[in-house]
């Protein structure tokens, strides 16, 4: 079975680059928290700076800020920003904070950085010691600097991809990870597009979180956006990767909301080749059907002891690591003294890093005599790609015990079909019941409410005529439509805004409130308003009657939401502010186009 993957992969990319934009925690349980440190170098010049980046995992409202050890003798520290990852995995949330500082070398030798500390509600977590190698001249690069890229950045240096593979040569449903990451150190104009790879001759399976991290190439530092995928070669033979597309456009200097972004452009990565082997023929089992991985199966029976001809469950279970979607059911053992009946069955899947999950199958035993019976054991044969051999699994022998039923016990229903049976040889009649049949009330023709109720096609109809009407005129009119619509669409934009708000997304506010207040400029005046300068947009609003002050409103207004979204100080805006000077900039203009539009 082939499976491209094209449309999933798609859409787990386009939902990590809105990361890039807005990242919003939510309310989850306290639990399961975990902090860790990493460096992006270990040896480092005396002259050159090293990335700490130090991350806070868990189910969590409130991620807290680390406290760093004592750093001033060997260490000059600065902060460089946090980054946030939100999952949802099983119906939990999970957030991941990273806190990012760069470290500055005050002199040679081999420096520790100390654990790390978080206190969240009153449990202190902390990281392992660093060491980090200072040399005088040049360090070694890391690998990551050693690493071609395999991305064509038309755009310089500033913005580049890569796909790379864990392996290039694997057996026949052996897992290959693929790794595609997005880097970045610039402002986009807006959300990047991304095209998946071909992956034409694999079995794909999205590894579900996609984290967001700072790594330094080169001596630059970038975001990156990192989607990792699970590839299964389903035939033997060379199977090609194919190119990963990603188009943007960055943003012009001198960047205000009035301004469109830049030329697009589509960086693009090299094929990747992969090897895929067959599965060698030297100690193949008989009962191998293509499982490949490291699996193991258990068998239960729910019961130990039944009577005669009542049910009891055979539950098999197989669990592991490999592609267990693919993993065949395994056969049961011939059963002569059962009748046997599939239940149900169920398969759950992992994703960490390598794909897993477990596999259920229940079957209805009825036992057709008395005695002490035996299941004989059953097994998995399966391929090891680790170790390179086949490998076996078995579960059972089980033993029931089957009591004589009881003389006189009803036969159970169960499986046993239902009867029909015949109640009598004729047909009773009703019977009527004596007297004089009374009308005690008028006909329902001759009722108030049921002449009234004649008069409601009647208001349909011409309701359905009127609002025909008012639809024929507003498809032919398109200024009128924007102009009817105008507030609602505005209303939305606010009602977005305000959410953002309670999640503390400042940009977030700043981008809503201004396209509401634009937009309402153009639907109103039935012009293009988000492609005007600022001085045309100004221009537009004094033809059609506003006055000095209400256009300094408006063109204030906008001027904090460009700064609120691209400039350093975005958390610092008050987003309640905005929203409210947004209402009132809407009110103003609302009074002023009341009385007609452009057309």
């Amino acid at each position: 079975m082939t499976r491209t993957g094209r449309h999933g992969a798609r859409g787990a990319l386009l939902a990590a680059l809105a990361l890039l934009f807005a990242v919003t925690p939510v309310a989850a349980l306290a639990d399961d928290i975990t902090v860790t440190a990493n460096v992006d170098r270990t040896t480092v010049s005396a002259d050159r700076a090293v990335t700490l980046t130090v991350q806070v995992s868990g189910a969590m409202q409130n991620v807290p800020e680390p406290k760093l050890p004592s750093l001033d003798d060997s260490w000059s520290v600065r902060t460089s920003g946090t980054s946030s990852n939100m999952s949802w995995v099983n119906g939990r949330v999970s957030v991941s904070k990273s806190f990012n500082y760069t470290l500055l070398p005050r002199r040679t030798g081999t420096l520790t950085i100390g654990s790390i500390e978080v206190d969240f509600e009153g449990t202190v977590y902390s990281t392992d010691p660093i060491d980090v190698d200072v040399v005088e001249g040049a360090a070694p690069p890391t690998e990551m600097e050693e690493r071609p890229s395999s991305g064509v950045d038309s755009g310089g240096r500033d913005i580049f991809i890569t796909t790379s593979v864990d392996k290039t040569k694997a057996y026949v449903g052996e897992q290959i990870t693929l790794s595609f990451k997005f880097y970045r150190r610039v402002t986009l104009f807006d959300q990047p597009r991304y095209e998946a790879p071909d992956l034409q001759g694999f079995w794909v399976e999205d590894l579900g979180e996609v984290p967001e991290y700072y790594e330094t190439v080169k001596g630059l530092r970038y975001r990156v956006i990192e989607l990792r995928s699970a590839l299964f070669g389903t035939s033997a033979g060379t199977a090609t990767i194919g190119p990963a597309r990603l188009t943007y456009r960055r943003e012009r200097q001198g960047f205000t909301f009035f301004s469109t972004g830049g030329t697009p452009v589509t960086l693009q990565t090299e094929p990747i080749d992969v090897e895929v082997v067959p599965l060698p023929a030297d100690g193949r089992p008989a009962g191998f059907d293509g499982a490949v991985g490291d699996f193991d199966m258990t068998a239960r029976l729910t019961e130990r002891s039944v009577s005669e001809l009542q049910p009891v469950t055979l539950e098999l279970r197989i669990s592991g690591t490999g592609n267990i979607r693919t993993v065949p059911e395994p056969e049961l053992p011939e059963l002569p003294d059962f009748k046997v009946y599939e239940s149900s069955s169920s398969t759950e899947t992992t994703k960490s890093g390598a794909v897993g999950g477990v596999k259920r199958y229940e079957y209805v035993l009825v036992p057709q005599s008395s005695g002490a019976k035996t299941i004989p054991a059953m097994s998995l044969a399966y391929f090891d790609p680790d170790a390179g051999e086949y490998r076996t699994s078995a579960a059972g022998p089980l033993q029931l015990d089957v009591t004589p039923r009881a003389e006189g016990e009803a036969q159970p229903d169960f499986p046993v079909p239902a009867a029909v049976s015949r109640l009598g040889r004729d047909i009773r009649y009703i019977r009527e019941p004596g007297g004089e049949l009374v009308e005690d009330r008028p006909p329902l023709h001759g009722r108030p409410w049921f002449l009234m109720l004649q008069l409601v096609p009647v208001v349909m109809l011409v309701g359905a005529a009127a609002y025909g009407r008012r639809r024929d005129r507003l498809a032919g009119d398109e200024g009128l439509a924007r102009h009817l619509r105008a507030t609602s669409l505005a209303r939305r934009e606010l009602k977005e805004a305000r959410a953002m708000a309670a999640r503390g997304n400042s940009s977030g506010v700043c981008a809503a409130a201004s396209r509401a207040v634009t937009d309402f400029i153009g639907n109103r005046l039935n012009v293009q308003a988000r492609g005007m300068t600022s001085r045309e947009l100004e221009s537009v609003l004094r033809e059609n009657g506003a006055d000095d002050q209400l256009v300094a409103r408006v063109r204030e207004l906008l001027t904090t939401c460009d700064l609120g979204r691209f400039a350093a100080g975005a958390d610092r805006v008050e987003a309640e502010r905005i929203l409210g000077q947004a209402e009132d900039c809407m009110k103003a203009l609302g009074r002023l186009t009341a009385r007609g539009f452009r057309r």
